[in-house]
């Protein structure tokens, strides 16, 4: 568990503190696992495995997700990591395990394959593979609601060479993955259907991870519209060749980012048209001039807190609430929260990193806004320690009439 401290150092990396909330009011962490393996010894390269993993880690921070990531793992350091994922678990309330690489099924229990491994015969098999059933087992028995995303289909010759040399029929290795026995309060994602081959990808990532991409941070989508639109885009993008597919015991709704109202329309798999020379000219002046006002928005408003006039200043650049590390919360609350917050220190202050803001737009008047903010807390307390560091702040912004408006916000620290 985070110490009290500790807790209010990470409130404090986005907009002056964020929420610091009490131990009951507080929403449920949300930790997963990230693993991507593509530098097999005994089987080649795979291209995108490491490459998925990495973004998708980097999605799952800037929806408020603690990401325990590795990449190209061996059999013990993928041991490590999953003992190091089990003790984040505790007091979580959403545990979710994310896995690119080689996998496969012998007698219908799947396996994740480390890169070091050498599965010449079956019976190498329990001491050179890791079942992906044991890190289900863990999360469920720490959390109540399961995430399982497995893009672990590959074709690979781990499974040949072990059907080669199988003695027994139930120890005949297949490519695809199998079912999972029923679980209590899991959602699992195949990224292909069971049995089935998935595809690596030609680009930077896999089919599968580019549509979760895409689409894990839509406010207001519950997984299972989630993972209709992951389908829909993979099955356009390989042309019917592969069909993500997905079993689930969750008793009540989940969404990754929550929202109000009802969820938006999914986005449509196919790529737009290329644009124009002038299209691109326009849209180039469009970032420059949105990246030159929310610097504005972010020196006067955002980095300049004023304990005076708080309520004034939250409902203006917030509106009547915001989605705060994947939770909603009404202005009021928010008010309440930073004038606590800032009653414990003689004086504060905030500031932009040179050169770190970028801008992601979402349409014409919606962008993601992302950039390092130093912060230097002095307390009240002369025995309490000065607060400083630096934080990545992700602001998802709306442009209105008055100007940009916070619609969601999340942060994590940096080194």
């Amino acid at each position: 568990m985070i110490a009290p401290m500790g807790r209010l150092a990470i409130l404090a990396w986005a907009f002056l503190g964020l929420l610091l909330l009490s131990a009951d009011a507080e929403p449920a962490r949300r930790v997963a696992l990230v693993i991507g393996n593509g530098t097999y010894a005994e089987a080649g390269t795979l291209a995108n495995p490491v490459n998925d993993a990495l973004d998708i880690a980097d999605k799952l921070r800037s929806i408020g997700f603690e990401v325990i990531e590795g990449n190209d793992l061996g059999k013990r350091e993928l041991e490590r990591s999953i003992g190091a994922f089990s003790d984040a678990l505790e007091g979580a309330g959403v545990g979710l395990f994310y896995y690119a690489g080689h996998g496969l099924q012998v007698d219908g229990r799947n396996y994740i394959v480390p890169v070091d491994a050498r599965l010449d015969m079956p019976v190498k098999l329990q001491l050179e593979a890791v079942p992906i059933d044991e890190v289900l087992d863990i999360m469920e028995q720490q959390t109540k609601v399961s995430l399982v995303f497995l893009d672990a289909c590959r074709n690979n010759p781990f499974a040949r060479s072990l059907s080669r040399t199988a003695t027994t029929r139930s120890a005949t290795a297949l490519a695809g993955l199998a079912q999972f026995d029923s679980t209590r309060g899991s959602f699992i994602a195949f990224s292909t259907a069971p049995g089935a081959v998935a595809m690596d990808g030609t680009g930077r990532n896999s089919p599968f991870a580019s549509a979760l991409l895409r689409h894990i941070g839509e406010p207001g989508q519950s997984i299972n519209d989630m993972m209709i639109a992951v389908r829909r885009d993979v099955v356009s993008q390989t042309r019917e060749g592969q069909r993500p597919w997905e079993q689930g015991s969750l008793l009540e709704r989940f969404e990754f980012v929550p929202g109000e109202g009802p969820a938006p329309k999914p986005k449509p798999a196919a790529e737009p048209a290329p644009a124009t020379a002038p299209q691109v000219a326009a849209l180039e002046r469009s970032v420059g001039d949105d990246k030159a006002s929310i610097e504005q928005f972010l020196r006067r408003n955002y980095l300049t807190p004023d304990t005076r006039t708080m309520a004034e200043t939250v409902k203006r650049i917030y509106g009547a609430s915001a989605t705060i590390f994947g939770t909603r919360y009404d202005a009021d609350a928010i008010v309440k929260v930073k004038t606590d917050w800032f009653a414990q220190w003689t004086s504060w202050s905030l500031g932009l990193e040179p050169g770190s803001l970028e801008i992601t737009p979402h349409g014409e008047d919606r962008t993601e806004a992302t950039f390092a903010m130093h912060y230097d807390y002095v307390p009240k307390d002369k025995s309490a320690a000065r607060l400083t560091g630096k934080a990545r702040v992700t602001l998802g912004l709306v442009k209105a009439e008055e100007g940009w408006r916070i619609e969601s916000e999340t942060s994590q620290a940096m080194q």
